[in-house]
């Protein structure tokens, strides 16, 4: 089967070589291609690491010619530009290989959160209609799932079953030489499905384009070099850990392919394999820090540590900065906007009296990304400091939801601003703070509650690990905030009680903010991507 190309490539002029929007390769042209991005980092540092696993180390120029000989078996496979491919399984080189070998010949390749119940991957693969289905390890069990589908020719899985081709006999005799398609940046290049936490999976379609111009901070801002070791113990299907692999990957920097099982483990990684960059999220961080031998261990390796997702406590996050002393990063944003859109740096978490309140930010937005706050029902602009919803616009926008027209309708507005769903508000400095869900907010006797400013409060009692708030019923209030805790090891944390620590809430924020009631746990419900689901917790209690 040949392969369908588009036009060559065309190098930018000298000045947008400089272009802080976009990424650039190690050539200097424009990050705008996913199949490129190996393609290009392979050809300019071909014998540096870029995968480390235990006991291997895979280089760029291998890891270029295994995605070469996935392409090549796709192509034998019958799968043309534009067809889906599927990944499910924890980060690994196949994840890497099946990314930019599907990319190298034109194909969708699709994430998929390999923690995902048999029934809600079933409707996942109906949706998406995949060509072939690659299953990483300890996925077996979803093969004759996958097979099931109408639209699947081939299941590949690490060892060959009934149902399944082994990964290894997939490849083995299939040619390295790269297809060599170029793809339309404005096309869907790749895809990720939504968590589901408010409805069924969506699959979220990314061009070349968004990818090019929302790696571009991080690609300039994080210093990251071939000298440096990178690490997301945050799956690939999840837009933050994809960035940074993918950056790592333009920058040639060595991916630390570890998954960590507690947050003693990702100690040990980060100290056994000098880790220079991270990634987490902020209760990985906050989880990291209740280790004891993490305040006593040298830091000086680890430069940088990006933190998204979801808010951190502002307890949390000055002892983080105390203990790690590297330079931190927050970014905010969602799968839809490619990632992050806006950027708390380094020198703002090193704040002066009067800044030290930007720490509750997430920072400012990224050069060329818009960014508004809205009244949720008129759409119009809000003064600086008031509430309302956050519009995103610019070219992180995604291209739209897979198949669902009506559901991209209502996410992107006409005129391709992005309706997040997020409450914030923006100070006159341009730093944007953000408030919440819309649907998490709490209205007790005509009061609003924000949850993020009563769990930052209740996060500085040293009897409190994790904590979360959410509406009750009150026949009185109508709504009233409950404190859902989950006490810190240690003296403290054993002796900390309910009535404890709704009095020690009200010495220090107005009385309707403070929780009514508390309930103590062993652990807080988290999805597969780190964020905390507070729908299962409103179910639970409310």
């Amino acid at each position: 089967m040949s392969v369908e190309h588009v036009a060559p490539y065309m190098a930018p002029t000298p000045d947008s070589y400089r272009d802080p929007h976009y990424a650039l390769h190690a050539d200097g042209t424009r990050v705008e291609r996913v199949e490129d991005i190996l393609r290009r980092r392979a050809a300019a540092t071909p014998d540096l690491p870029a995968v480390l696993e235990p006991g291997r180390t895979t280089t760029f120029a291998e890891l270029d010619a295994m995605a070469s000989r996935v392409a090549q078996s796709l192509i034998a496979d019958g799968v043309r530009p534009g067809d889906r491919v599927t990944y499910v399984g924890e980060n690994a080189p196949s994840f890497l290989a099946v990314l930019y070998g599907a990319s190298k010949m034109g194909a969708i390749p699709t994430a998929l959160n390999f923690r995902l119940a048999v029934p809600e991957v079933e409707y996942v693969l109906a949706h998406s209609s995949p060509a072939v289905v690659v299953l990483g390890r300890d996925q077996e069990r979803l093969a004759q799932v996958a097979a099931a589908q109408p639209s699947v020719r081939r299941v590949v899985t690490p060892e060959a079953t009934e149902c399944s081709t082994g990964y290894d006999e997939w490849t083995w005799d299939a040619p390295s030489d790269d297809p060599g398609y170029a793809r339309d940046p404005q096309d869907t290049a790749l895809m990720f499905y939504s968590s589901g936490t408010t409805g069924r999976p969506k699959g979220i379609e990314l061009t070349g384009a968004n990818l090019g111009q929302a790696i571009a901070a991080m690609h300039y801002v994080m210093e990251l070099d071939t000298d440096c070791v990178a690490l997301a113990p945050v799956p690939f299907f999840h837009v933050s850990g994809f960035g940074l692999a993918i950056v790592a990957n333009v920058n040639g920097a060595a991916l630390l392919l570890r998954n960590p099982t507690s947050p003693m483990d990702l100690f040990r990684i980060l100290q056994e394999h000098d880790v220079t960059h991270a990634v987490a999220v902020p209760t990985v961080i906050q989880m990291l820090l209740q280790v004891p031998e993490v305040r006593e261990a040298d830091w000086s390796t680890l430069r940088y540590l990006v933190y998204g997702a979801s808010p951190m406590p502002e307890p949390v996050l000055r002892d983080a900065t105390e203990v790690f002393g590297c330079k931190f990063l927050q970014s905010y944003g969602l799968t839809e906007s490619t990632g992050g859109v806006t950027m708390l740096s380094p020198e703002d978490h090193r704040p002066t009296p009067e800044t030290a309140h930007r720490l509750r930010s997430v920072g400012r937005p990224m050069p060329g990304v818009p960014v508004r706050v809205v009244d949720p029902v008129t759409l119009e602009d809000l003064p600086f400091g008031e509430r309302g919803e956050v519009l995103i616009g610019g070219g992180h926008v995604m291209k739209g939801y897979w198949e669902a027209p009506e559901a991209t309708a209502a996410a992107v507005m006409p005129d391709g601003w992005l309706r997040t769903g997020d409450g914030g508000s923006m100070d006159a400095d341009g730093y944007l703070y953000l408030h919440d869900r819309l649907k998490d907010m709490i209205v007790s006797g005509g009061e609003n509650v924000y949850p993020a400013e009563v769990e930052s409060v209740l996060t500085g009692h040293p009897g409190v690990a994790q904590v979360a708030v959410i509406g009750v019923p009150s026949q009185r209030w109508g709504e009233s905030p409950m404190a859902v805790v989950v006490r810190a090891a240690g003296a403290e944390g054993e002796a900390l009680t309910e009535t404890g620590l709704v009095t020690w809430a009200r010495e220090r924020m107005a009385h309707f903010k403070c929780p009514v009631s508390v309930a103590f746990v062993d652990a807080l419900p988290l999805n597969a991507s780190g964020k905390l689901l507070k729908t299962e917790l409103r179910s639970r209690f409310a």
